[in-house]
């Protein structure tokens, strides 16, 4: 390292230690609990708590109560860590406070982790905000992060074929389960039906916490058309 490049060394956005590039140090990065590292429900990919290592071969293809009795429609989803620490300010600083430079560092944890077991992707689609929030935002940070796994992946990417079309209340206000589903209930419509017609889709969203946005997104889908929808996300809530 130069004389000039110890004197203007990055600073980690949450210790401030000096840092090479990106905007989070290593030792931040490492405080990250993957959910990779879990056996996890095949279908929604709900960890179940124990580690995957030496329960691979038992609980390959178990499904969890919420799946036994049916509601998802989506054929495959998985998170790629749990929304707490380190990772959780870092979206929040990303998608409230426009520190757009964690873009970076958050893309490639998606990118890093990519679920080995999804099929072939045709196009992804991030889950869209509502024209009055993205005004105030400026920018959809799904879109933002899917534009860079879409070129990871080798797939197009999409971020206007699906809309919303009523600025419902945050997910995140809503007590229960059933509140959730009635809030965005009828919220996403289909630009264009050609755009997604017998398509494999990613439905990209930041956070899954009961899945109901993630489902309506992905019945409009299915109703246009679509031939599949697997899901990412980049966290996971744990009730």
């Amino acid at each position: 390292m130069g004389l000039l490049d110890f004197i203007f060394t990055n600073i980690c956005h949450f210790c401030e230690s000096a840092i090479n590039e990106d905007n989070v140090c290593k030792p931040c990065l490492a405080k990250i609990r993957y959910i990779q590292d879990r056996a996890v429900c095949s279908r929604c990919g709900m960890p179940f708590g124990f580690y995957n290592l030496s329960f691979s071969s038992e609980y390959c293809g178990h499904l969890c109560g919420r799946c036994i009795s049916g509601g998802y429609l989506f054929d495959m989803a998985r998170s790629v860590a749990y929304y707490e620490g380190i990772l959780r300010d870092m979206l929040h600083e990303f998608k409230y406070r426009g520190v757009l430079q964690l873009s970076r560092v958050l893309s490639h944890i998606l990118i890093y982790n990519y679920p080995v077991e999804f099929d072939p992707v045709d196009v992804v689609i991030p889950v869209p905000l509502h024209l009055r929030k993205l005004r105030h935002r400026e920018y959809n940070q799904v879109a933002v992060l899917g534009q860079e796994l879409s070129k990871y992946i080798g797939s197009s990417f999409d971020p206007f074929v699906l809309r919303k079309q009523y600025d419902t209340r945050p997910q995140f206000e809503m007590k229960s389960e059933r509140e959730r589903r009635r809030n965005v209930r009828g919220t996403f419509v289909i630009e264009d039906l050609c755009r997604i017609k017998g398509k494999s889709v990613l439905l990209l969203d930041d956070v899954f916490t009961t899945g109901s946005t993630l489902n309506e997104c992905t019945g409009v889908l299915l109703k246009a058309g679509a031939g599949r929808v697997q899901v990412l996300t980049l966290m996971r809530t744990v009730h």
